[in-house]
């Protein structure tokens, strides 16, 4: 495994369907909360969860968003913890490119590529075990 910074422009270059993904999803988010305000109960947006009664691999964000926001770091964590940790580290990546203008660049061989993709691949699924067993 080789990690490199690389020259890049300090503003990543986003795909137009990404940006518009994020926004539905920070717009059902908004809807969420004021209605689950409005209504006096909690709102279920999960398909997922509504057909099958288990959560997917990313319930809990929402909440965990929310608790962040309430400062409470620890439990909005607690909510999702691979999905906050990736989004951690997403958002260090981007700092560093926006503040430096550096690019983190990995190079990984082809027997590193397989290693790597196993261990996501276990990590995805206990973070789905831990959020049906302790999340529901």
């Amino acid at each position: 495994m080789r990690l490199r910074l690389v020259r890049a422009s300090r503003r990543a270059p986003g795909p137009a369907w990404a940006i518009a993904v994020v926004l539905l999803w920070l717009a059902l988010g908004a809807a969420d909360v004021y209605l689950a305000y409005r209504v006096g109960m909690q709102l279920r947006l999960c398909v997922f969860k509504r057909l099958t009664g288990l959560p997917c691999p990313t319930c809990g964000f929402t909440r965990g968003g929310l608790c962040f926001l309430q400062g409470r770091l620890v439990a909005g964590w607690l909510c999702n913890p691979l999905l906050f940790t990736v989004l951690a580290g997403w958002i260090c990546v981007c700092l560093l490119r926006l503040l430096s203008g550096r690019e983190l660049r990995i190079e990984l061989t082809e027997r590193e590529k397989i290693v790597a993709l196993c261990f996501l691949s276990v990590a995805v699924v206990a973070n789905w075990a831990y959020l049906v067993l302790y999340v529901g």
